[in-house]
């Protein structure tokens, strides 16, 4: 009788035990990777409005050595209201997987026709921990690019339509006599690649 009771009182020491030691365990083993994400490609970008993007979104999910960390998911999220975009997809949302290195993109991007600023939602998650970034991000307005181009081009071909007044009108009263081009010297104004000479 009292080896039986040895028996059982062993096996109910070895079961607390376990519910002791396994809660710690697992306390232990939750929140181990540390992860982080590193904006790889994206960040400070622009799109012209309703446009798609020139280089698809690069994000890198690391742990805390900055070891790359495989099957982690990653969603990639646009505003929903104002200035912003949708992806391949065809939503502002995309979920994609990062590889052996690491990576995760988020390819096809397209901003939608508000100009402006705006953050893209970065969020990672493997098993029971989390990771979050932004991505900076602006929709430029169609022709913003080309204001600048369109007024210096603007202003040369003035000044060249100018010189060729003065050249077939002879300067105007006090000028140099104009015989068939040989009676001064003909103004030539280059701008850009072209060159604009007198009238042939």
């Amino acid at each position: 009788m009292k080896y039986r009771d040895i028996i059982f009182n062993a096996v109910i020491a070895f079961i607390c035990g376990l519910l002791i030691v396994q809660p710690a365990f697992a306390q232990q083993s939750q929140d181990t990777f540390g992860l982080k994400v590193k904006i790889e490609n994206g960040d400070n970008g622009s799109t012209a409005v309703k446009m798609p993007a020139t280089d698809p979104i690069v994000v890198v999910v690391v742990d805390a050595k900055d070891q790359p960390v495989q099957g982690a998911l990653v969603v990639f999220t646009a505003p929903d209201q104002g200035a912003g975009g949708v992806f391949e997809n065809e939503n502002r949302t995309i979920t994609v997987t990062t590889d052996r290195n690491g990576r995760a993109t988020a390819s096809g991007y397209k901003a939608n026709s508000t100009a402006g600023s705006y953050q893209i939602d970065v969020r990672t998650q493997l098993l029971n921990e989390t990771a979050n970034a932004e991505i900076n991000h602006t929709n430029v307005a169609s022709g913003k690019k080309n204001t600048k181009l369109i007024a210096i081009l603007a202003i040369a071909g003035a000044g060249a339509a100018g010189a060729l007044i003065k050249v077939a009108g002879g300067g105007g009263s006090g000028g140099g006599t104009n015989n068939g081009g040989t009676g001064g010297t003909v103004p030539t104004i280059t701008f850009g690649g072209s060159t604009v000479g007198a009238p042939q």
